[in-house]
């Protein structure tokens, strides 16, 4: 799976998961272990996914440094 699905089925199932969350919510309570199982669940996946961006960050920041550096040199 490439890199750009793999994001987009991941913020796919952060959406569906916060959909269910609040549909176990309404059902059982805010406060109900089904509740607050859910919301763990949904937890990481959005950790997931700002790994992801942050990893994506750090990528982009060392390659226009690079890019920088060689300019610096030859440019």
């Amino acid at each position: 799976m490439s890199h750009d699905r793999y994001v987009k089925n991941l913020l796919l199932r952060i959406k569906e998961k916060r959909h269910m969350m609040m549909i176990i919510a309404n059902r059982t309570g805010y406060i109900s272990q089904q509740t607050i199982k859910c919301s763990q669940d949904l937890d990481k996946l959005i950790y997931e996914y700002q790994k992801l961006l942050t990893q994506n960050c750090e990528k982009s920041v060392l390659k226009n440094h690079s890019n920088s550096e060689v300019v610096k040199k030859f440019g």
